[in-house]
């Protein structure tokens, strides 16, 4: 078959989602968790512990002592989020740790303990992850890979999902679609290990529901990389561990460059054609020769950083956060501002709050004096700890503009 690569105006290559299990025993050692202070000590029989003691100690209990040692070095300082399938979740700058159940350890004689990264920090690695935040440092062969999404977004004037449709080694097909325009298709199953997923990243971006709500975050990354967000089209291969690891050897992170391969492998042999009656037939009767204009994805041969500096939000996503940090500080007045007082607080803080002389500008003389005497307040208590919290909460904003935030 003989056929051209899609339209694209530019292209964005990055692993998207990426699931890991480290196992403890790899990373923490007998002479890190034994308590070698206990060493002399006098036991119940009047004898002294001594290091073969010490050994069956954590022998017996290896899994809680390596956890003591976990808790006392790490989790001191992250946000437990919850508890969920048979694992303690907790949060960190850059990714999510779940630990297992002590009971489920010690039967199953499993010290594992699973890593799920955030967007943001998948984002900012170069191809080969090599600044990817180990939470137990050691060398990319100790950690394994549960999951990994190689994405490819692309901006692109066509709509290859509508009136589309594909010959790929995929039995299985999947569309979901809305007022005639379809925005996701699945090739594959899930349950596989292995499916390939397109969809309408632009819509995606622009949806805001309560179990969607919209990510300002993220709407100006992407428009920083492509100019806007308009037109823009994902195309993602998941892949689980019980599909690549027998079918392809991809292990650990070592084998990263495995992963690429099979990507280039899987997606190449996916062609794309328009769903007309004429291509139908051909489709039916296997003359995927006759096609025209078939296509196929651009190459996954270039891998690009999506942010190569530091990232600065928009003033619109700035207004948002300072809005929610307002509504949360101002839970600790006497009482609430009135909402047209908040929205012009809101604003303020932009600029300076309570630095800025005409922070009270639009209200008439009695709003004035109402909202001059909370101003008043706050300013008179500037040692207490309602005024520290104000600061705190308000800090990454406070006199800067959108340039000057992170």
């Amino acid at each position: 078959m003989i056929s051209s690569k899609i339209v694209t105006e530019k292209t964005l290559n990055y692993i998207e989602t990426l699931y890991l299990y480290a196992n403890l025993q790899d990373f923490i050692t007998y002479e890190s968790t034994a308590y070698d202070w206990l060493l002399g000590e006098e036991k119940s029989n009047g004898q002294c512990i001594g290091i073969k003691d010490l050994e069956s100690m954590y022998e017996f209990d290896k899994y809680k002592r390596m956890m003591d040692y976990v808790y006392d070095t790490l989790l001191s300082s992250a946000e437990f989020l919850g508890h969920s399938k048979g694992r303690d979740w907790y949060k960190f700058p850059n990714y999510r740790l779940g630990i297992m159940d002590y009971d489920l350890s010690k039967r199953s004689n499993q010290f594992n303990i699973e890593i799920q990264y955030s967007q943001a920090h998948m984002f900012s690695l170069k191809p080969m992850l090599e600044d990817l935040d180990l939470p137990f440092d050691g060398s990319f062969s100790q950690y394994s890979i549960k999951r990994i999404d190689v994405s490819q977004i692309v901006k692109t004037p066509i709509d290859y999902l509508t009136n589309y449709n594909y010959i790929s080694p995929y039995r299985a097909i999947d569309r979901f679609s809305k007022n005639g325009k379809t925005e996701t298709i699945y090739l594959g199953h899930r349950r596989s290990g292995n499916v390939f997923r397109m969809y309408n990243k632009t819509i995606e971006l622009k949806t805001d529901n309560k179990e969607h709500p919209i990510d300002f975050s993220k709407i100006d990354l992407f428009g920083q990389y492509f100019g806007d967000i308009e037109n823009l089209y994902t195309f993602e291969l998941e892949l689980h561990r019980k599909y690549i690891k027998p079918t392809f050897g991809i292990d650990t992170l070592e084998d990263l460059e495995k992963v690429y391969k099979a990507y280039r492998e899987i997606v190449g042999k996916i062609r794309i054609y328009e769903d007309n009656d004429k291509n139908k037939i051909h489709i039916k009767n296997k003359h995927h020769n006759r096609i025209k204009n078939l296509f196929q994805f651009v190459e996954y041969k270039e891998f690009k950083r999506l942010k190569s500096k530091k990232y600065k939000p928009s003033e619109q996503f700035l207004v948002k956060k300072t809005i929610d940090m307002f509504t949360k500080y101002e839970k600790s007045l006497p009482e609430p501002l009135q909402e047209h007082q908040r929205i012009i607080v809101v604003e303020k803080i932009l600029s300076g709050i309570f630095k800025a002389p005409d922070i009270s500008i639009g209200l008439n003389d009695y709003e004035k004096d109402d909202f001059d005497n909370k101003i008043e307040f706050l300013r008179d208590n500037q040692d207490d700890q309602l005024f520290k919290d104000a600061n705190r909460i308000f800090a990454p904003v406070m006199l800067q503009t959108a340039d000057d935030v992170f």
